[in-house]
């Protein structure tokens, strides 16, 4: 329902054409990328309303139209509106702490990873304070959904419907049948572990950090499989890095208090 009967401090009527674009702009933020009959489901406006707020939208710059794939995607500049709002400087601050008691725990670095595109991009780390040397040069590293430990451990807890518009955006139709094994696999383990054939060549296993049923970014732990395994990794250091994750959504969730933030959260990645 929209909030037309509503009143500004002003007290006049709302523009309810903003108010339709700004609705049709957080379901595309929130969705990440997403075609045009998701995104009429997703706002229950009619599909010509729909067209027009999107085309709006993209002569604004907030939304971007890939005509190859014909699927939309908020564009950097939705950063504008929640510029007043460092995000990255506020993870760094609010989990540096449990990083580093992880560190503490485990001795393996770990870093905190966020979907962005068909990407797990690293944005925070505790690799710096880490005498293991594993790629030092964390911040921004990106990895693809496809075979990362933190993007499978996305793909297996996040909502189906999302889970099921990402594995038709990463993967052909021959690849879906297996990538749906490799999920059902991941949900069993309890983890998502990292294809060793994806460069660079180290091992990572990775959980998801929960707000609701939805997956706000993902924890990894990274070790050097020419020293030890994922399984072997996962029976020593998965009760502590599920514990952190559990710390991570609680900071999170006082700070989230809605799915539409957790869109934001999803740009707000380097």
């Amino acid at each position: 329902m929209e909030a037309s009967a509503r009143r500004g401090s002003s007290g006049y009527e709302p523009v309810r054409a903003v108010l339709r674009a700004f609705r049709v702009l957080e379901e595309v933020n929130r969705l990440g990328q997403a075609r045009l009959p998701e995104i009429v489901r997703a706002v229950g406006l009619p599909r010509a309303t729909v067209i027009r707020m999107l085309d709006t939208l993209e002569v604004a710059d907030l939304v971007h139209r890939d005509p190859d794939q014909a699927v939309y995607q908020a564009t950097p500049k939705v950063h504008l509106l929640s510029s007043g709002f460092n995000f990255n400087l506020w993870l760094e601050a609010a989990t540096t702490p449990i990083l580093l008691k992880l560190l503490r725990r485990i001795g393996w670095p770990s870093d905190i990873l966020m979907l962005h595109g068909r990407e797990m991009v690293v944005s925070h780390s505790n690799r710096g304070h880490s005498v293991i040397d594993i790629n030092p040069r964390f911040v921004g590293m990106r990895s693809p959904v496809l075979g990362s430990a933190s993007g499978r451990a996305y793909l297996a807890w996040c909502p189906e419907e999302e889970r099921e518009r990402l594995i038709r955006i990463v993967c052909n139709l021959q690849d879906q049948r297996r990538i749906r094994a490799e999920i059902k696999h991941t949900r069993a383990a309890g983890y998502g572990s990292r294809d060793l054939a994806l460069p660079p060549k180290v091992g990572a296993i990775a959980v998801p950090v929960m707000i609701g049923d939805r997956v706000a970014c993902c924890i990894d732990t990274v070790f050097l499989p020419q020293v030890t395994t994922a399984a072997e990794v996962a029976r020593k250091c998965l009760g502590p890095l599920r514990e952190a994750a559990a710390e991570i959504a609680a900071e999170m969730s006082m700070t989230v208090q809605t799915r539409q933030d957790l869109g934001f959260l999803a740009l707000s990645t380097p």
